[in-house]
């Protein structure tokens, strides 16, 4: 039987400045090819981890390998550490657990080699798992108390420095604080001073004067309302620094845990000991200021169907509406100077629905001669000759032990042929991998097909029996990827035309 090797890097080899990433995977790889060879274990394949993630879902080597150990692929597997395997929740633990139990795969360790089939081994391995979890929690909890009283002390521990600092290591001491970089400081002050000032202007018209300047924000090529807004009411530029302003709230949502940093209404400030690069007395003007043009009166409240789908096609962003008071709302591209011009809304709503109808129908016509079958099953024959090839290698493998106990291979010789094989096994198992894939996503986009094209039909029935812009968005979104909208021509006060634009479609099932 086969047997391969998991590798990841733990928390502890991660926080060693002395060991890159590479390094430590080579030197676990290598104690696990020696355990190996001095058990006489066939190592057919190696997997390496080179994400950081806690849970499943982040880690897709390890969802490779379960996979195969569920279908009995794997006689055993090394791994440097059991708490290398699990340390998410009691979820992914049992998982593990459970793979590993009913296809009666071992997990060998350096120190120990655990049989789920032995119901103390069994007991052993799920109380290891139990005790790496809480040993992470530990961690993290001393991780944070760190990272708090570090914040109290007034030290910077956001990874990415706020435009007009830079990051640097405090002189003989822990931690971090700011540092102002002239050029972008001086862009900081100039931006407070054009929204404090008697004759001030807005966000909109300190946007156009940067970037007329040839002012550059530290990302893009452009600067965008969102962005000075931001900067505007951020109290690192007088010198404060903050602790759970981005707190990570976790949620469910098809069966996979995401992860969000939604800025919070409350959060602790303390004094930074970095130097501000405004006054309070400015920075609390600009707030006053702020606060008469709030940003989202309505917050929570969606106001644009097309909120999220609707793409610019000229430069990629999302389209967004332009509420007006005496007369229709607008959707336009948000990039200052795109050419790509604005339409009412209505108008392109209503277009949408009409070209999802035109586009449903062109699409059947299309598509009811085709034969998908044909397609799915094209890589079949080539699949059956890789397996072939690695069926004739493994063969060749064996036989390299065979020739160490007779004694015509030195282990040099035998450890260097090994590795040449493995290695081509591994090249044809990644390739038969990639076209398994391309067969089954062909296989999926039949069968969304077959289930989104009723769900188009019904969209274009029910879409016009909803008032609130928020579920249709959602019955938008559930079909469509993305709506590419491109008008060239200006609007005309003289001219009625505005619905001389052009929509294309992509929809979840191409």
């Amino acid at each position: 039987m086969s047997y391969c090797i998991y590798l990841r890097k733990s928390r502890a080899d991660r926080d060693n400045p002395m060991c890159t990433e590479a390094e430590v995977l080579s030197r676990h790889e290598q104690t696990l090819k020696d355990l190996a060879f001095n058990r006489g274990y066939k190592i057919d394949k190696i997997f390496r981890e080179v994400v950081s993630g806690e849970t499943l879902a982040a880690r897709p080597q390890m969802q490779q390998l379960l996979s195969e150990v569920e279908g009995g692929m794997w006689e055993g597997v090394l791994v440097m550490e059991v708490e290398r395997l699990a340390r998410g929740n009691s979820i992914d633990q049992g998982i593990v657990a459970q793979a590993f139990k009913y296809s009666n795969t071992l997990i060998i360790t350096p120190n120990k080699t655990y049989n789920p089939a032995n119901e103390y081994d069994e007991e052993f391995f799920e109380f290891g798992l139990f005790m790496s979890r809480r040993e992470y929690k530990t961690i993290n909890r001393r991780l944070n108390a760190g990272r708090l009283a570090s914040v109290k002390e007034g030290n910077y521990i956001g990874s990415i420095p706020p435009y007009g600092y830079k990051k640097i290591r405090l002189e003989g001491k822990k931690g971090y604080t700011l540092e102002p970089v002239p050029e972008e400081a001086e862009v900081v002050k100039l931006m407070f001073k054009l929204y404090t000032q008697d004759n001030r202007i807005g966000m909109a018209r300190i946007r156009n004067t940067l970037n007329q300047m040839g002012i550059k924000p530290r990302n893009g090529d452009s600067w965008t309302i969102a962005s000075i807004r931001d900067m505007l009411e951020n109290d690192v530029y007088i010198g404060k620094v903050h602790w759970n302003k981005h707190k990570v709230i976790k949620s469910t949502a098809n069966g996979s845990i995401q992860a969000k940093r939604p800025r919070q209404k409350e959060y602790d400030v303390f004094d930074g000991k970095h130097p501000p690069l405004i006054d309070e007395v400015t920075f609390n003007k600009a707030q006053y200021y702020k606060s008469l043009n709030p940003a989202n009166p309505a917050q929570g409240t969606m106001r644009n169907p097309l909120a999220g789908i609707l793409i610019c096609s000229k430069c990629g962003k999302k389209m967004i509406r332009r509420p007006h008071s005496k007369c229709e709302d607008y959707v336009i591209c948000p990039t200052v100077g795109c050419p790509n011009v604005g339409a009412p809304l209505e108008i392109v709503e209503n277009r949408v629905i009409e070209g999802i109808k035109i586009w449903l129908n062109d699409y059947i016509v299309k598509t009811k001669n085709l034969k998908p079958e044909l397609k799915i099953a094209e890589n079949k024959p080539i699949i059956e000759q890789i397996d072939k090839n690695i069926t004739k290698l493994n063969n060749q493998l064996t036989n390299t032990y065979d020739l160490l106990e007779q004694g015509i291979y030195n282990k040099e010789l035998f450890l260097q042929r090994q590795k040449t094989l493995i290695d081509e096994i591994n090249k044809l198992q990644t390739e038969r991998e990639r076209l398994t894939s391309e067969d089954d996503a062909n296989r999926q986009k039949e069968e969304l097909k077959q289930k989104l094209i009723p769900q188009i039909q019904k969209l274009v029935d029910v879409y016009y029996t909803f008032d609130e812009p928020s579920k249709k968005n959602k019955l938008l979104k559930s079909v469509f990827n993305k709506i590419y909208y491109t008008k060239d021509t200006r609007n005309s006060r003289i001219s009625t035309v505005k619905d001389n634009f052009t929509l294309e479609f992509d929809a979840k099932l191409r």
